[in-house]
């Protein structure tokens, strides 16, 4: 085990390395954490996490400045220009967070790149007319928070038509993308402005990430990159029938013979196994939510939309200054008194119990 451990914790060691009093990472609590699982089932669990970890997972802080340095490197090409200082100075990158989300922080990091690149930061043209608008984050999930905030923006500043007229441009950018997340986004934005097509179109909104999660059952070879049960326990019928909703109950159960060629764990056995491993232990977790409308609102797979019929998002994706609360509840979830300890523990995204 010492030695899995060990490489694990080389991958995930930033971990809310920005943090003053967070909880940073240590080999300690990684077997802290896997010891809370069942005595035969650690050495597995801890083999194939390392194994899903190599696959570009998890996103250091270095790793981030990597993937943002490139993404401002190919603005010019995707917005029309020559020189990366003329493209930003006629930039409008979007801040519509609170302090403390990934959004205000990123954009930190942006600043300190076109600072590098361009000799200026990116407010030092604020005034500028603006040509083209960029929505930052680093995870589109269930979508959600990106939904809002979309909406919000473009009414209130009244960005709409421009955007039907290609008088402005406006893209969005994560590190990782849900490909059912952002295809329902974009019909949850459709509906949210009285039917308009504008966004169901890539070319007028189109949204760019570095690693696709691709969770749609209907699509043809769907990699599944997620945890995804299959109906393997009666009990999980059980869990089903307490949640008060119908909506997208269908997609509640991944079919057996899906993923057609399994490519995101060592073996569709081992996807079975852990899959089964994170439900069972997550349907205990939620169990001892005192609170019926607090337990109605997280998922053993993690949060997903309340009025959702499904185990939740299963997101398998992670950057060192937070874990989104679509992963699995297993990774995140710390409660006093609930004999449970995260992984990643969360930062500024309070739990009740």
């Amino acid at each position: 085990m010492d030695t899995k451990v060990e490489d694990i914790y080389s991958i995930i060691k930033d971990y809310h390395c920005d943090e003053v009093d967070g909880s940073p990472i240590s080999t300690e609590s990684i077997v802290q954490w896997v010891n809370q699982f069942d005595t035969d089932d650690r050495d597995f669990i801890l083999d194939e996490l390392l194994h899903l970890l190599s696959q570009d997972i998890y996103v250091s802080k270095a790793k981030a400045l990597e993937l943002l340095s490139s993404f401002v490197q190919n603005l010019p090409s995707l917005l029309g220009y020559n020189d990366l200082s003329d493209c930003v100075k006629q930039t409008e990158f979007i801040c519509v967070q609170k302090p403390q989300k990934s959004q205000c922080v990123l954009l930190e990091l942006l600043d300190s790149i076109i600072l590098e690149k361009c000799g200026f930061s990116l407010n030092a043209y604020s005034d500028n007319a603006k040509k083209n608008y960029i929505y930052i984050d680093d995870i589109l999930a269930s979508g959600g928070t990106f939904c809002n905030d979309i909406h919000n923006y473009v009414k209130t500043q009244n960005l709409l038509d421009k955007i039907k007229s290609k008088e402005i441009k406006f893209l969005s950018y994560f590190f990782c993308e849900h490909t059912w997340g952002s295809n329902n986004a974009r019909y949850i934005l459709k509906n949210k402005f009285n039917g308009d097509s504008v966004f169901l179109e890539p070319k007028l909104f189109p949204i760019f990430s570095d690693y696709k999660i691709e969770n749609n059952i209907r699509a043809v070879n769907d990699k599944l990159n997620l945890v995804y049960p299959t109906k393997s326990k009666s009990t999980y019928d059980d869990y089903l029938a307490n949640i008060n909703s119908d909506r997208q109950a269908e997609k509640a159960y991944r079919v057996a013979n899906q993923p057609s060629k399994e490519a995101f764990f060592r073996s569709s056995e081992n996807r079975l196994k852990l899959e089964q491993i994170f439900l069972d232990k997550g349907i205990e977790i939620i169990s001892k939510i005192a609170d019926d409308d607090t337990k109605s609102k997280h998922r053993p797979l993690g949060k997903t939309y309340p009025s959702y019929k499904t185990f939740g998002t299963g997101t398998m994706f992670f950057t060192w200054r937070n874990v989104s609360n679509t992963c699995p509840i297993v990774f995140w979830w710390n409660v006093p008194g609930h004999g449970w300890i995260g992984l990643f523990p969360l930062k500024n995204r309070g739990i009740k119990i």
